[in-house]
C-alpha cells in the first residue's frame, strides 16, 4: 500500500530479508499462499487468514521538482481476527526535502499512526467481483504532522480475468485532518502472474481534493515470492500531471500464525 503521498535502505533491510526467507522456507507448508497490499497502492479485498499475523515493510524515493522524499520504512501490520476481519496498524518514517530557490528544508519524522480494519463483504461469483471495505483512522497524537484524526474509507474490487490474471481496484475518500475538504480517490491494477513465483502488476491511480487540482499517478512493479508465507517486492512509477516525477520502491511481506 502506497499512495505517493507513501516504499531502498538495502543495507538496512537485507539482514531481515535473510532472516525471514530463512523462517519462511522451514514454515511454507503449513501456511497459506501469501496475498499482499504492497506493493501497489490498490487494497486487495483479499483478507489475512484468521489466525496469522501479516507483516508488510518497505522504503520509497520520490523526487520532484518542488519536493524529495525518502521512507525509510514503511510499516504496515494486518492481523487476521475473523474469518471476515482485519486489524491493520500502520506507521512511517521519512526524510522531507523542500526545495527554495535560496535554501533547501528538511524535515524528518513519524507519520500519524494508522489504525483500521478491512471487512469482507462478498466473494467473487460470476461476473460479480469480490468485496471488501476498509476503514483508517490517522492519529493526530502520535506525530507532529498531524493536528487532528484523519479518516479515509474506500471499497476494494477485484475479478478473476483468467488463471494467471485480474484485475482489482479500489473507490473512496479521505480527510488528512487539517485540510477543509475530502480528498477522492480511485485506483486500477492489473496483474499477471508469470509464473508461480514471479508476478507483474501495471496501475493507475489518483486523488481528487475538492479544492485542489486533482494529480494521477501510474506505476508498474514486480513480486517475487520466496516461500509460501515470505515475498519480495519492487516497483517504479511516476505522477502523470505534478510532481514527483520518480518513484522507486521496494519491500517484503511475511506472514506467521499468531
Amino acid at each position: 500500500m502506497h499512495l505517493c503521498c507513501m516504499n531502498i535502505k538495502a543495507i538496512t533491510i537485507l539482514p531481515i530479508f535473510i532472516f525471514l526467507s530463512h523462517l519462511g522456507f522451514a514454515q511454507q507448508d503449513s501456511i497459506p499462499q501469501l496475498i499482499t497490499d504492497r506493493p501497489d497502492a490498490t487494497e486487495s479485498p483479499i483478507l489475512v487468514p484468521k489466525g496469522y499475523l501479516q507483516i508488510e515493510m518497505g522504503s520509497q524515493f520520490s523526487h520532484g521538482d518542488a519536493q524529495e522524499d525518502l521512507i525509510y520504512g514503511t510499516g504496515l501490520l494486518r492481523i487476521g481476527v475473523l474469518d471476515n476481519l482485519e486489524i491493520r496498524l500502520g506507521l512511517d518514517y521519512s526524510k522531507s526535502t523542500f526545495k527554495q530557490t535560496i535554501t533547501e528544508e528538511e524535515f524528518n519524522s513519524f507519520s500519524p499512526l494508522l489504525v483500521g480494519f478491512k471487512i469482507g463483504v462478498a466473494k467473487e461469483q460470476g461476473i460479480l467481483p469480490e468485496i471488501a471495505l476498509l476503514g483508517h483512522l490517522s492519529l493526530p497524537y502520535t506525530s507532529k504532522a498531524l493536528d487532528n484524526t484523519g479518516v479515509d474509507m474506500r471499497f476494494a474490487f477485484s475479478h478473476t480475468l483468467s488463471e494467471r490474471s485480474g484485475i482489482s481496484y479500489n473507490l473512496g475518500a479521505g480527510w488528512d485532518g487539517d485540510s477543509n475538504g475530502l480528498q477522492y480517490i480511485y485506483t486500477v491494477s492489473y496483474g499477471y502472474s508469470i509464473n508461480q513465483k514471479l508476478g507483474w502488476y501495471g496501475e493507475v491511480y489518483g486523488d481528487f481534493p475538492e479544492h485542489l487540482e486533482a494529480t494521477h499517478y501510474v506505476d508498474s512493479g514486480f513480486t517475487y515470492l520466496l516461500a509460501n508465507n515470505f515475498q519480495l517486492d519492487a516497483y517504479i512509477g511516476t505522477a502523470i500531471n505534478n510532481d514527483p516525477n520518480l518513484i522507486l520502491g521496494a519491500g517484503f511481506s511475511y506472514r506467521i500464525p499468531h
